[in-house]
């Protein structure tokens, strides 16, 4: 189980950082995510579908991480707590790195995702985060 998590989170900062550069591959982005998920942050909860809905929202969101100066995205550390054989919730440290005025920002916050293993290969079913939008107000990003 601990591989597979390792592998899939290389996998989501690889996806991630190619699509802050111009290059997301909307496939290998969803193929990180379970059919069906759950998300919960400051604003609320909210469940979803691994469907058109979903795609849109991702490219939505780097078009929009683009936008406001989002270069990178680098896993700092993580933490693997397993539930059972095949769940584990996993809690990653991100160092967010954004070009504002010709001068980089970097903004470190952490997130937990849960996970789930299955025929050796984990994927994302839920994930919580803090404010981000409070923390780009603060580092002014936006």
């Amino acid at each position: 189980m601990q591989q597979a998590i390792q592998d899939l989170f290389q996998q989501y900062e690889r996806q991630t950082n190619a699509a802050l550069a111009g290059k997301a591959d909307i496939v290998a982005l969803l193929e990180l995510y379970d059919d069906v998920f759950i998300g919960s942050s400051p604003t609320g909860v909210m469940t979803g579908k691994k469907d058109q809905e979903f795609q849109k929202a991702l490219t939505a969101g780097f078009a929009r991480n683009c936008q406001i100066g989002a270069r990178r995205m680098e896993i700092e550390a993580m933490r693997i707590e397993p539930i059972d054989t095949i769940h584990a919730v996993v809690h990653v440290d991100w160092r967010a790195r954004y070009e504002l005025d010709d001068a980089l920002r970097t903004i470190d916050f952490s997130n937990a995702y849960l996970t789930r293993v299955v025929d050796g290969k984990a994927r994302v079913f839920g994930w919580i985060t803090g404010d981000e939008e409070a923390e780009l107000h603060k580092h002014g990003v936006i």
